[in-house]
C-alpha cells in the first residue's frame, strides 16, 4: 500500500495545530495520510485523513523515541513500509525523527518548508529565508521528513469519508528512559496571543533605550508590544512577549513589525495575522514577502511621525 505515515504531535491531551502541516504535505506528495496517535479524546478533523492508528499508550510514553521505534515496527509489520514517515519539526518531533532514521537506517530530510511536486524536490531555508537548499531522498525506498510549522496546512483537504481506525494494544513501554514532567511557562500579566493589535520590535530598533519610545507609540495605537527572538535574547523585552516558533504563535487583526527582518522562525509565528505591516530599511528583508503593506524607511523616523500624527 502506498501511504504516508504521520506521527502526531500531542501535548497535555491537545492535538497540536502544527499537525495540519504534516497532513497538508501529503496532498502534494499524493500519498494517503495515515496518522499515528496515542489513544485519547483528541479533537481532530478525521475526515482529512485516510486512516488513523491509535496506540494504547500514555501520551508521554508516545513521545519517547525508544517506544516510538517499537510502535513503528508494529505498524510496518502489519501494513508494510510507508513511502514516507512524517514528523513535525518541533523539539520532540526532531528527536523522534532522528532516532527513527538511525534505528531503521532511513534517509532523513529535516525542516522541510516547501515541495516541488514536478521535480520531487524538498526545500529548506537558511539565513532567514535568503538561501534555499534543495533535497531529494536517496534511493527508492522509505524516507523521513520533518515539516516546518505553518508551511503546508493550506493544502489540507477533506476527503468526505470516515477514515479507517485501528488500534495497537501490545506496546510495552521502555523502562530505560522515563518522562519526568512538563515545565510550565512563566505566567505573565499580558498574553500576546489575545491581542488584536501587536506592535512587534526587532533588532533594528538598535538598543534597549529605544523601548520606552515604542511603548509610548503602542499606547497611542492601543497596541500590545511584542518582539522577535533577538530582542528577547538581549533581554530588552520579557520572554512572554516573543513571537515565533520558540515563542508564541499570534493571529492579531493588525501586526505592525518594526525593524524585523523576518527569519522563518518569526514568520511562522505571525504570518496568519489578518493584516501585516512591515517597516524596515532593508528593501530585501524577507518579511516584505508576507506583508500586506510595506514601508522601506528608518523605523525611528516612522515611529516619531506616527506619534506626531496620533498626538495631533
Amino acid at each position: 500500500m502506498s501511504y504516508a505515515l504521520i506521527v502526531a504531535e500531542v501535548r497535555r491531551g491537545l492535538f497540536e495545530e502544527r499537525n495540519l502541516d504534516s497532513i497538508g504535505i501529503c496532498s502534494l506528495l499524493e500519498k494517503d495520510p495515515i496518522m499515528l496517535i496515542p489513544e485519547s479524546d483528541y479533537s481532530v478533523n478525521w475526515e482529512a485523513l485516510s486512516g488513523v492508528i491509535k496506540v494504547k499508550i500514555e501520551e508521554t510514553q508516545f513521545l519517547n523515541p525508544l517506544n516510538m521505534v517499537n510502535i513503528l515496527g508494529k505498524v510496518i509489520g502489519k501494513r508494510g513500509k510507508p513511502d514516507v514517515i512524517i514528523f513535525t519539526n518541533s523539539a520532540s518531533g526532531a528527536e523522534l525523527a532522528a532516532y527513527t532514521a538511525g534505528y531503521f537506517d532511513l534517509p532523513i530530510i529535516t525542516d522541510v518548508s516547501n515541495y516541488d511536486k514536478e521535480q520531487g524536490v524538498f526545500y529548506k531555508s537558511y539565513y532567514s529565508d535568503k538561501i534555499f537548499g534543495e533535497f531529494k531522498p536517496s534511493g527508492d525506498g522509505s524516507f523521513i521528513i520533518t515539516v516546518r510549522s505553518g508551511s503546508f496546512k493550506e493544502y489540507v483537504t477533506e476527503n468526505g469519508t470516515t477514515p479507517s481506525i485501528e488500534t495497537i494494544e501490545d506496546i510495552t513501554a521502555s523502562p530505560v528512559r522515563t518522562f519526568m514532567e512538563y515545565v510550565e511557562e512563566e505566567k505573565t500579566d499580558v498574553d500576546i496571543t489575545k491581542a488584536d493589535f501587536l506592535l512587534s520590535l526587532g533588532r533594528g530598533i538598535g538598543n534597549k533605550d529605544e523601548i520606552p519610545s515604542y511603548e509610548e507609540l503602542a499606547g497611542l495605537l492601543k497596541a500590545v508590544i511584542s518582539g522577535s527572538r533577538p530582542v528577547i535574547d538581549k533581554m530588552w523585552l520579557p520572554k512572554a512577549r516573543q513571537v515565533g516558533t520558540s515563542g508564541k504563535t499570534v493571529k492579531p487583526k493588525v501586526y505592525l513589525a518594526m525593524g524585523i527582518s523576518g527569519a522563518f522562525q518569526h514568520i511562522a509565528g505571525m504570518k496568519d495575522s489578518d493584516c501585516i505591516i512591515a517597516v524596515n530599511k532593508d528593501p530585501e528583508a524577507p518579511i516584505f514577502q508576507y506583508a500586506n503593506y510595506g514601508i522601506v524607511a528608518d523605523i525611528h523616523k516612522v515611529r516619531d511621525k506616527l506619534k506626531d500624527i496620533l498626538k495631533a
